[in-house]
């Protein structure tokens, strides 16, 4: 009896050996299966979060403004029926655009930009157009494997224009990361965050976007809080611009929203003739 004893526990413990060994296997045959399925998502997914993490403003996307009515283009007679000051016209690297402040504008010109500094101690910076970067002609130009890999990453429709591109990469969001993503719409994210890294915040406090039909573009920051604003405009030629406008140090002067829309939508081309 003893000896049958100890058979029948032997038996035992090696079919609770066996069970556990097969068990074992399957648990290794999903975690293989899953990390083939699910690794690269998931190695985006963590490495979106840590870049979130490390530079909060890549969860920062595009949000529209409100409807403006800026000040030069709306009626003449403010809520007081009181005349508004009439726009000042600045003209600098063939180009011109309105502002709404009184009073004296001193301009002062650099090597990338030109500097309108008012009494009211408004500032308004205007880069040089000719400075600014023209990344999609210049891939389709002269970097095809970087073009090829931007249409990979945001398609045709994004690769078509500078706008298209920026509104692309900027819209892109950690947030959007997932562990069980498809492959190739994980590596797209991967690769918008990449591009989102590398364009950078131009100024920190929110983003907005804006279309003036001839003019849209992108605004980094809000006047309503005191501090500078900067814009990235795209002209119905899809060429870039960009302007900064603050308030001079020591000064209390004030700038609305209506006052950045009315150098957004009144930025052309000087006429030919006027040059």
């Amino acid at each position: 009896m003893p000896e049958r004893s100890t058979t029948q526990t032997s038996e035992v413990t090696e079919k609770a050996s066996a069970r556990s060994a097969i068990l074992l296997a399957v648990v290794v045959l999903i975690v293989a299966a899953a990390s083939v399925e699910f690794g690269l998502q998931t190695l985006v997914w963590v490495e979106a979060k840590n870049w979130a993490s490390a530079n909060p403003w890549l969860l920062e996307v595009p949000l529209a403004l409100p409807p403006q009515t800026s000040q030069s283009m709306a009626s003449p007679l403010n809520a007081r029926t009181e005349k508004l000051p009439k726009p000042v016209l600045l003209k600098a690297y063939d180009y011109q655009f309105r502002a709404p402040w009184p009073g004296h504008v001193k301009m002062t010109g650099a090597q990338i930009d030109t500097e309108f500094r008012f009494d009211s101690g408004q500032v308004i910076v205007f880069f040089d157009p000719q400075a600014q970067l023209d990344t999609v002609r210049e891939m389709k130009a002269k970097n095809l494997v970087g073009y090829q890999q931007l249409l990979n990453v945001f398609g045709d429709q994004a690769a078509n224009s500078n706008y298209a591109l920026y509104k692309a990469v900027y819209g892109a969001s950690p947030a959007v990361a997932s562990p069980f993503l498809p492959r190739q719409d994980a590596l797209r994210i991967n690769g918008a965050l990449l591009y989102k890294l590398s364009f950078g915040f131009d100024v920190p406090s929110g983003i907005h976007s804006f279309d003036f039909g001839k003019n849209r573009g992108f605004q980094f920051g809000d006047p309503a809080n005191g501090r500078p604003v900067a814009l990235r405009v795209f002209d119905d030629r899809d060429d870039q611009f960009r302007f900064i406008i603050l308030s001079a140090a020591g000064s209390n002067a004030q700038i609305t929203q209506a006052d950045v829309d009315l150098a957004i939508q009144s930025l052309e081309a000087i006429p030919i003739l006027e040059r």
